[in-house]
């Protein structure tokens, strides 16, 4: 009787053990609308563009994804900002307050991004195609220095142009030399 007593203990225990033990519930399975790589930063040496889309096909929801993403680098780099903020308020008593908030802004940018290319894409549930666009930052660096090189020539080639205009204005001014003749 005692071992059956000990067997039945035994048991025992062993449930109240089991049972003990702590359970997580099972993870619900996670729905996401956003590809993984959303939340990260780029390496120190590129610039990302993220760029979204959903269109009637997949190829020409992909272009314009792409092209978006193209477009924020481009932001990125140079960008004319036009803003205007309106507040306006007007008070004609208890019952009778007007307010009025307006914000306008534009943006415009005009870059040329040789070696901008697609690193990742993602298809959401939905059917929004998500592009990820890389651009070196020596790629920009390299863009930058053109531009500064080529408006140097410019502005040298414009400083040639005027100096001449200005040696043919003094020279279409001045007195002609007398003629000799033998």
């Amino acid at each position: 009787m005692k071992k059956t007593c000990l067997v039945i203990f035994g048991i025992v225990c062993a449930i109240m053990v089991m049972s003990c033990g702590s359970t997580q519930p099972a993870a619900a399975p996670v729905a996401t609308d956003t590809p993984e790589w959303l939340n990260n930063f780029p390496p120190e040496d590129v610039l990302w563009g993220i760029g979204t889309a959903k269109q009637s096909n997949d190829s020409m929801a992909m272009q314009f994804a792409e092209m978006r993403a193209r477009q924020s680098i481009s932001f990125q780099l140079t960008a004319a900002v036009k803003a205007m903020l309106t507040d306006y308020g007007e008070d004609m008593g208890a019952t009778n307050v007007t307010q009025l908030q307006e914000n306008v802004g534009q943006q415009l940018t005009n870059t040329t991004l040789t070696g901008a290319t697609p690193i990742n894409r993602w298809k959401a549930p939905d059917g929004t195609w998500w592009y990820l666009v890389q651009y070196s930052k020596s790629d920009a660096a390299k863009l930058a220095t053109s531009f500064v090189d080529n408006e140097a020539a410019r502005y040298a080639e414009y400083k040639t142009s005027d100096a001449l205009a200005r040696m043919n204005d003094a020279l279409a001014t001045t007195a002609k030399p007398p003629v000799i003749s033998e």
